[in-house]
């Protein structure tokens, strides 16, 4: 496995990562105490470091990714009375994909244009992969797949069916451990 992370690709689910989105009412102020500078974040933008990373979806939806089990605190920071708050980490699922070859596997499985020129390291965006409604966070190293969990299983076939041919392999949570680092 890390030999294909090195040299081709590798596909690693991180299902188990916490997930809570903020929407409505005030939500910038709510993701601002879950991490400062993220309510002057601009939409299709993320800020993180290792155990947390907050997207900004639109000009009031956000994504806040955490380390397993810490969504307990976070919940804990936001008021609820301001705006919408659900945890997703049960219904939500997460697939990785790094290596270098990782572009040519979203290059066979979307039809919107990812390259790193186009989409840079700290971006995200809401699209589609093979059918399946998806947020894509992209990392310096990794692309950060998340969509509806029931449909886990077809997107990781389909995942594997097209990078399969160009050396994808599955991945197990050693190869490539949680961090949300944009430069990582």
């Amino acid at each position: 496995e890390s030999l294909h992370l090195s040299h081709d690709s590798v596909l690693v689910d991180w299902s188990h990562i916490g997930k809570i989105s903020l929407s409505g009412g005030d939500a910038a102020k709510a993701a601002e105490l879950t991490f400062k500078g993220a309510s002057k974040l601009e939409p299709l933008k993320t800020l993180s470091n290792k155990d947390i990373a907050v997207l900004r979806l639109t000009g009031n939806d956000y994504l806040i990714l955490c380390q397993p089990g810490m969504e307990t605190e976070l919940l804990g920071k936001i008021d609820p009375k301001i705006t919408t708050v659900i945890d997703q980490t049960g219904s939500q699922g997460c697939l990785v994909l790094g290596g270098p070859r990782r572009d040519e596997v979203l290059q066979r499985s979307t039809a919107v244009d990812l390259r790193r020129d186009k989409v840079v390291a700290g971006s995200v965006l809401q699209s589609s992969i093979h059918t399946v409604g998806m947020t894509l966070y992209r990392t310096k190293n990794f692309d950060i797949m998340l969509h509806p969990r029931n449909l886990s299983e077809s997107l990781y076939d389909a995942l594997m069916d097209v990078g399969i041919g160009i050396g994808l392999v599955p991945g197990g949570i050693n190869t490539v451990p949680v961090s949300f680092e944009e430069g990582k």
